[in-house]
């Protein structure tokens, strides 16, 4: 049985973590050299960087041995390290969308501060059908702001005009717009990165 495909049963391998939990650094080794490979793929297939994916890696056997007793008490040892690898991943992806931001932040000098790190990593080419399904999915007039607003490059007291509505109001339903973009991407990516885990295993 490959090792990955029992992440929603009782892993064979809970003799080894339980090893490991214990401190024992051969069985350490064994489950890093069982692994890494698999880990590595799905790192590598979310980040497109080998650098990235190996950071990945290394982050999440860092912290399997800084936190093997709690592995050991984990009703299963596996899967709490798979979701190791899924918290490292969404970390890293955090991550580049924040480094995103920030240097288009520094090249423009305009952007909105409702706009969100993970908006940044949205307005992609290759996420935009993400983005746009978010946005078809917002009320009517909250949809109507935010296309003006990030589309069309209105200001507040534009919308407001045009729809005739109160500048607080825009903001109210563009902060409401971004919160709920935001947390669709969150699921988004998150089952992402559990796909890439599972098809790299």
């Amino acid at each position: 049985m490959v090792a990955g495909k029992s992440l929603y049963t009782k892993s064979t391998n809970e003799p080894l973590f339980k090893q490991v939990s214990e401190g024992d650094e051969s069985a350490f080794r064994l489950v890093f050299d069982r692994y890494k490979a698999p880990f590595y793929s799905a790192a590598f297939k979310m980040t497109r960087s080998a650098e990235l994916a190996e950071d990945i890696v290394q982050e999440v056997f860092i912290t399997l041995w800084k936190k093997r007793e709690m592995v050991g008490l984990a009703d299963n040892p596996e899967a709490y390290l798979f979701k190791m690898l899924h918290n490292a991943i969404y970390t890293q992806f955090r991550k580049l969308a924040l480094e995103r931001q920030l240097k288009q932040t520094l090249a423009d000098g305009n952007k909105e501060p409702e706009e969100s790190p993970v908006e940044a990593l949205l307005l992609e080419k290759e996420n935009r059908a993400i983005l746009e399904t978010a946005i078809g999915q917002l009320p009517a007039q909250q949809q109507m702001v935010y296309r003006l607003a990030k589309q069309e490059g209105l200001s507040r007291e534009e919308i407001a005009e045009r729809l005739n509505i109160s500048p607080n109001t825009v903001r109210n339903h563009l902060a409401a717009a971004v919160e709920y973009i935001r947390s669709y991407f969150n699921k988004e990516a998150s089952a992402l990165v559990w796909i890439a885990i599972w098809n790299s295993l």
